[in-house]
């Protein structure tokens, strides 16, 4: 055979191989197009069952009955649109859908896909079961928190916080000690969502060897209101090594806001304290809302660091009558240039809240 034939041989060959490749390609968009339609069609069958069981009324046995009788193809055109509703839907509505989940024997195979070897499957699982609230799967979703793959890994504490079990708020934090496996703004959503059950495990965070778990200790504490927990946060506020969860404890004991919190954040405001640790302290007496705090915050606004400085006088705009009398003596200079700017600065944020600005003059 000639190189010519070759050459040919070869390019009919490729040609041919193109051909087929692209009768693949369309033929497959084709077959997956037939299907989507089908599945629509299957699913606007369901979806009147579907929002009748989910409407509110008492009696749900007939259309629970006819979704659970739906044979394997239709049900798998519908489920999508279920388990969409369960995210989304409580009451009565969220409790109808898990039982039809339950009779449908979701929950047991989900279960058993969260040993499976696919990582999609074992994730596919993992958010189905914490949808459905499914406390019995809590031991298995807290050793999925060390699964190899990291979705599952964050799928796993997602549905450990959508269950709300108590028992998983150790483990969550453990997921943060060295070096985290599980991202930080998760886990902290996931024991927001479990609330106050979690305060023991939460307490007893606070004195764990790794920052970040104590960290992520001090921030949800104040964000579940853990009234309880102040003495606590105090004694972080005081001691604790590290400079973050430090400006974290000061932080939620401004959202707590007891006698306690005041006393500890006006002593963090002081000099002896890491730069960080006062700014934040000095915003937390803000929201606290005590005009005790008028003197500290106003001996704050010539602080030479800026951040202390007008956090203060930020502060200040929200303590009423006392504090906005402070701000106009400041702001005549009684303390110095750089206090009589931050002071200024502050009176025109209340100005502007209070419709109080000057209108400006109309161009000529």
């Amino acid at each position: 055979m000639s190189t010519a034939d070759l050459v040919s041989v070869t390019l009919a060959l490729l040609l041919y191989a193109v051909s087929m490749l692209g009768a693949v390609i369309v033929t497959g968009r084709v077959v997956r197009r037939r299907r989507d339609r089908r599945d629509a069609r299957l699913a606007a069958e369901a979806r009147p069952h579907l929002l009748e069981l989910t409407g509110g009324d008492a009696d749900i046995d007939e259309p629970l009955r006819r979704l659970a009788a739906l044979d394997r193809r239709r049900w798998k055109a519908v489920q999508p649109s279920a388990t969409s509703l369960l995210g989304k839907v409580s009451g009565h509505a969220h409790a109808a859908l898990v039982r039809l989940f339950e009779e449908r024997g979701i929950a047991r195979d989900a279960l058993r896909d969260l040993t499976r070897r696919g990582a999609v499957r074992r994730a596919a699982a993992a958010h189905v079961l914490g949808l459905m609230h499914h406390a019995e799967a809590v031991p298995a979703l807290v050793r999925l928190l060390s699964d190899r793959n990291p979705e599952v890994r964050a799928v796993a504490a997602r549905a450990l916080g959508q269950v709300g079990a108590p028992e998983a708020a150790g483990p969550l934090l453990e997921c943060l000690s060295g070096g985290g496996r599980v991202p930080f703004d998760l886990v902290a959503q996931s024991l927001i969502r479990i609330g106050p059950a979690a305060r023991p495990a939460l307490d007893r965070a606070l004195s764990h060897s790794d920052p970040a778990v104590r960290a992520i200790a001090a921030e949800v504490l104040g964000l579940i209101g853990s009234v309880g927990s102040v003495a606590a946060l105090v004694r972080v506020l005081s001691v604790d090594p590290s400079v973050d969860v430090r400006t974290r404890a000061a932080r939620s004991l401004g959202r707590l806001g007891t006698p306690a919190c005041l006393a500890a954040l006006t002593d963090a405001t002081g000099l002896a304290h890491p730069q960080a640790v006062r700014a934040e302290a000095a915003g937390a007496l803000g929201d606290i809302g005590a005009a005790g705090a008028v003197p500290a915050l106003r001996a704050l606004l010539p602080d030479y660091h800026y951040r202390v400085a007008h956090n203060a006088a930020m502060s200040l705009t929200r303590l009423g009558p006392p504090a906005e009398a402070a701000l106009r003596e400041v702001a005549d200079g009684t303390l110095g240039v750089r206090a009589a700017g931050h002071a200024r600065e502050a009176l025109a944020v209340l100005a502007l809240a209070e419709g109080r600005l000057p209108r400006p003059a109309p161009a000529t």
